[in-house]
Protein backbone atom coordinates (compact mmCIF):
# COMPACT_ATOMS: atom_id res chain seq x y z
CA UNK A 1 0.00 0.00 0.00
CA UNK A 2 1.74 3.32 -1.38
CA UNK A 3 2.45 5.63 2.14
CA UNK A 4 2.18 9.45 -0.26
CA UNK A 5 -1.67 9.97 -0.91
CA UNK A 6 -1.00 13.54 -1.91
CA UNK A 7 1.61 16.07 -2.63
CA UNK A 8 0.94 20.36 -3.20
CA UNK A 9 1.50 21.73 -6.66
CA UNK A 10 2.07 24.74 -7.77
CA UNK A 11 -1.86 26.01 -8.52
CA UNK A 12 -3.25 23.49 -6.01
CA UNK A 13 -2.72 19.69 -4.93
CA UNK A 14 -2.63 16.01 -6.45
CA UNK A 15 -4.18 12.92 -5.17
CA UNK A 16 -4.34 9.50 -5.62
CA UNK A 17 -7.32 7.41 -5.37
CA UNK A 18 -7.37 3.48 -5.96
CA UNK A 19 -7.51 3.74 -9.63
CA UNK A 20 -6.71 7.39 -10.39
CA UNK A 21 -4.84 10.62 -10.14
CA UNK A 22 -6.47 13.36 -9.51
CA UNK A 23 -5.31 17.33 -9.72
CA UNK A 24 -7.52 19.67 -7.86
CA UNK A 25 -5.99 22.95 -9.44
CA UNK A 26 -7.42 26.56 -9.10
CA UNK A 27 -6.73 30.03 -9.20
CA UNK A 28 -7.65 30.61 -5.61
CA UNK A 29 -5.64 27.43 -5.04
CA UNK A 30 -2.68 29.37 -6.81
CA UNK A 31 -3.90 32.48 -4.45
CA UNK A 32 -3.88 29.80 -1.29
CA UNK A 33 -0.46 28.13 -2.14
CA UNK A 34 1.13 31.71 -2.39
CA UNK A 35 0.25 32.76 0.76
CA UNK A 36 1.18 29.35 2.16
CA UNK A 37 4.74 29.42 0.81
CA UNK A 38 5.68 32.85 0.56
CA UNK A 39 3.18 35.41 3.07
CA UNK A 40 3.52 32.61 5.83
CA UNK A 41 7.29 32.68 5.98
CA UNK A 42 7.08 35.86 7.36
CA UNK A 43 10.28 37.16 5.77
CA UNK A 44 10.66 40.62 3.89
CA UNK A 45 11.48 39.49 0.82
CA UNK A 46 8.77 36.70 0.69
CA UNK A 47 6.07 38.77 2.34
CA UNK A 48 7.48 40.99 -0.96
CA UNK A 49 6.77 38.46 -3.50
CA UNK A 50 3.56 37.45 -2.70
CA UNK A 51 2.26 40.90 -2.65
CA UNK A 52 3.84 41.37 -6.39
CA UNK A 53 2.13 38.41 -7.53
CA UNK A 54 -1.06 39.74 -6.17
CA UNK A 55 -0.98 43.25 -7.57
CA UNK A 56 0.41 41.62 -10.85
CA UNK A 57 -3.13 40.75 -11.99
CA UNK A 58 -5.45 43.93 -10.81
CA UNK A 59 -2.22 45.49 -13.12
CA UNK A 60 -2.90 43.38 -15.91
CA UNK A 61 -6.18 44.17 -16.06
CA UNK A 62 -5.77 47.54 -15.60
CA UNK A 63 -3.40 47.24 -18.71
CA UNK A 64 -6.06 45.67 -20.96
CA UNK A 65 -8.83 47.95 -20.36
CA UNK A 66 -6.92 51.01 -20.82
CA UNK A 67 -5.42 49.18 -23.67
CA UNK A 68 -9.37 49.08 -25.24
CA UNK A 69 -10.18 52.72 -23.94
CA UNK A 70 -7.56 54.23 -25.57
CA UNK A 71 -8.22 52.43 -28.68
CA UNK A 72 -4.46 49.89 -28.77
CA UNK A 73 -6.21 46.96 -30.47
CA UNK A 74 -2.88 46.34 -31.47
CA UNK A 75 -1.14 45.71 -28.62
CA UNK A 76 -4.28 42.98 -27.05
CA UNK A 77 -4.41 41.47 -30.64
CA UNK A 78 -0.47 41.24 -30.51
CA UNK A 79 -1.23 39.64 -27.01
CA UNK A 80 -3.53 37.08 -28.03
CA UNK A 81 -2.17 35.77 -30.74
CA UNK A 82 1.00 34.90 -28.98
CA UNK A 83 -1.00 33.55 -25.91
CA UNK A 84 -2.69 31.51 -29.18
CA UNK A 85 0.54 30.77 -30.87
CA UNK A 86 1.48 29.57 -27.21
CA UNK A 87 -1.42 27.16 -26.81
CA UNK A 88 -1.25 25.91 -29.99
CA UNK A 89 2.24 24.66 -30.00
CA UNK A 90 1.36 22.91 -26.27
CA UNK A 91 -1.32 21.20 -27.83
CA UNK A 92 0.15 19.95 -30.90
CA UNK A 93 2.93 18.52 -29.07
CA UNK A 94 0.66 16.85 -26.92
CA UNK A 95 -0.10 18.54 -23.64
CA UNK A 96 -3.63 18.59 -21.99
CA UNK A 97 -4.88 19.15 -18.37
CA UNK A 98 -7.04 16.58 -17.50
CA UNK A 99 -8.05 17.04 -13.85
CA UNK A 100 -7.76 12.67 -13.64
CA UNK A 101 -5.88 10.41 -15.01
CA UNK A 102 -6.04 6.43 -14.91
CA UNK A 103 -3.01 5.03 -13.38
CA UNK A 104 -3.27 2.02 -15.41
CA UNK A 105 -3.09 4.15 -18.93
CA UNK A 106 0.29 6.11 -17.53
CA UNK A 107 3.71 5.03 -19.38
CA UNK A 108 5.89 7.20 -17.86
CA UNK A 109 6.44 9.63 -15.09
CA UNK A 110 9.89 11.99 -15.99
CA UNK A 111 10.63 14.44 -13.15
CA UNK A 112 12.90 17.48 -13.65
CA UNK A 113 14.17 19.48 -10.76
CA UNK A 114 14.28 22.99 -12.35
CA UNK A 115 17.00 25.50 -12.03
CA UNK A 116 16.77 28.32 -9.47
CA UNK A 117 15.25 31.42 -10.86
CA UNK A 118 14.32 29.91 -14.38
CA UNK A 119 12.21 27.31 -14.26
CA UNK A 120 10.31 25.23 -11.92
CA UNK A 121 10.44 21.39 -10.20
CA UNK A 122 7.91 19.85 -12.53
CA UNK A 123 6.70 16.47 -13.68
CA UNK A 124 5.61 15.27 -17.17
CA UNK A 125 3.31 12.40 -16.87
CA UNK A 126 2.72 10.30 -20.37
CA UNK A 127 -0.23 8.65 -20.40
CA UNK A 128 -2.73 6.88 -23.20
CA UNK A 129 -6.34 8.05 -23.96
CA UNK A 130 -8.08 6.58 -26.43
CA UNK A 131 -5.66 4.90 -28.09
CA UNK A 132 -3.72 8.21 -28.44
CA UNK A 133 -0.58 9.26 -26.16
CA UNK A 134 -0.67 12.99 -24.39
CA UNK A 135 1.62 14.32 -21.55
CA UNK A 136 0.58 16.09 -18.35
CA UNK A 137 2.37 18.94 -17.28
CA UNK A 138 2.44 18.77 -12.89
CA UNK A 139 4.19 22.24 -12.08
CA UNK A 140 5.28 22.01 -8.33
CA UNK A 141 5.84 25.08 -5.68
CA UNK A 142 9.37 27.66 -6.35
CA UNK A 143 12.39 26.95 -5.89
CA UNK A 144 12.16 30.07 -3.60
CA UNK A 145 9.83 28.23 -0.59
CA UNK A 146 10.46 26.04 2.02
CA UNK A 147 10.57 22.54 1.83
CA UNK A 148 10.95 22.77 -1.58
CA UNK A 149 12.89 19.77 -1.85
CA UNK A 150 11.03 17.95 0.16
CA UNK A 151 8.23 18.15 -2.11
CA UNK A 152 9.90 17.51 -4.84
CA UNK A 153 10.95 14.26 -3.28
CA UNK A 154 7.52 13.66 -2.21
CA UNK A 155 5.96 13.84 -6.01
CA UNK A 156 8.55 11.81 -7.28
CA UNK A 157 8.17 9.00 -4.31
CA UNK A 158 4.65 9.00 -4.95
CA UNK A 159 4.66 7.93 -8.29
CA UNK A 160 7.99 5.63 -7.93
CA UNK A 161 5.63 3.78 -5.20
CA UNK A 162 2.78 3.10 -7.67
CA UNK A 163 5.68 1.70 -10.22
CA UNK A 164 6.36 4.69 -12.42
Amino acid sequence: MPSIESFPTKRGTARFSEDYVYFQESFSGYINSLYRNYWQRGTWWSSTAFVGHLFAYPIGIWWVVSAVYDGNFLHIAALCGLILVLYVVNYARGFRSPDRIRLDTIEQVSATDGIKGITRPRLVVRYTDGGTTYKRRVNLPSLYTSGREAVYEQARESFTERGF
